[in-house]
This record gives C-alpha cells, sequence and structure tokens, in this order.
C-alpha cells in the first residue's frame, strides 16, 4: 500500500450517533439512522417475535420496534429521570426500517474510522453478535460501534420484522 492512500485511508471519518442503553455506550454510523423521536405510542400485535416490542404509526408508516436492549444484553435502566431522556431510533435498513427504544441520546461525535478498534475474542465464551463493529473512544468513554440492521439479521429477526409481505 502506498503512503499516500495509507494517508487518505487514515483522514476519512465516520460520525456517530452515540446513546446509553442501562449502563452501556454504543455508538450507530449516522447514515443508518432515519430519526431520532421522543417515543411514540407503541401498539403491541398478536403473534409477532418476542423481541419485538410492537410497532409504531410513523406518518402513515407502520414500524416494528425491536428490544434493542435483550439482543445487546443491556439492562435498560427505568427512572423518572430515565423516562425524559428516553428515545426512539429509527433505522433504515435493506430489509425495511425498524426502530428500538435508547435511555438516552449522548451526540453526534466525529471519529476517525482508524480509531476504531475491533471488538476483543474472548477463547471459551459465546461468539459475539456480528453487528458489533468495534470500540471507540470518544469524549473520554469507550463507546461500543454497532451496526443495527447487521444485529437484526444476524438474529434471525429480518423475517419477523416484515409485516403484511
Amino acid at each position: 500500500m502506498s503512503r499516500e492512500s495509507f494517508m487518505d485511508r487514515t483522514k476519512t471519518g465516520s460520525q456517530l450517533i452515540t446513546f446509553r442503553l442501562g449502563s452501556e455506550l454504543y455508538g450507530v454510523h449516522v447514515s443508518k439512522v432515519r430519526e431520532i423521536l421522543r417515543p411514540l405510542e407503541l401498539f403491541p400485535v398478536p403473534g409477532m417475535e418476542e423481541r419485538v416490542e410492537g410497532v409504531i404509526n410513523l406518518r402513515g408508516e407502520i414500524i416494528p420496534i425491536v428490544k434493542m436492549d435483550n439482543l445487546l444484553q443491556a439492562l435498560s435502566k427505568s427512572s423518572d429521570e430515565s423516562a425524559r431522556k428516553r428515545r426512539m431510533i429509527i433505522i433504515d435498513a435493506s430489509q425495511g426500517s425498524f426502530g428500538f427504544f435508547v435511555d438516552e441520546v449522548l451526540e453526534v461525535a466525529k471519529i476517525q474510522d482508524i480509531d476504531i478498534k475491533p471488538a476483543p475474542s474472548l477463547v471459551g465464551e459465546k461468539p459475539r453478535i456480528t453487528g458489533v463493529i468495534g470500540i471507540a473512544r470518544i469524549s473520554g468513554r469507550m463507546i461500543v460501534c454497532i451496526d443495527p440492521e447487521k444485529i437484526i439479521t444476524d438474529d434471525t429477526m429480518a423475517k419477523e420484522i416484515t409485516i403484511g409481505d
């Protein structure tokens, strides 16, 4: 690899939307996020996969809301303070849009791609979720960078979040 192409690669950056689920901090590439909303009324749908909380009606579009905290094994906190900060992140994915709750959206952070380090793989542990892209240090905090679409797909949820096809 030439020095010039290496330097070009190290200068490429990403913007991550960082958020908190329980005590864990996560980041999602801004290009994956359609919008961030205050929680909307959630409607349960009989017969849906148990990891789907229900659906919302977002300007006439029915969008499934998945239990991302369960998929990431993050314990969500519930208090009056965290309820005020709670948000829904809507993701545009190849299999359709879906959303999930987060306890708090922190910031949109610019980070160099080279600063995202691979997540460690521990021998003898369950295989890690392939939707984990890596770990980055942002504003002095360790952020787990994820691709929500891959987490959903890897967890065989793609067929479950499609409604009425």
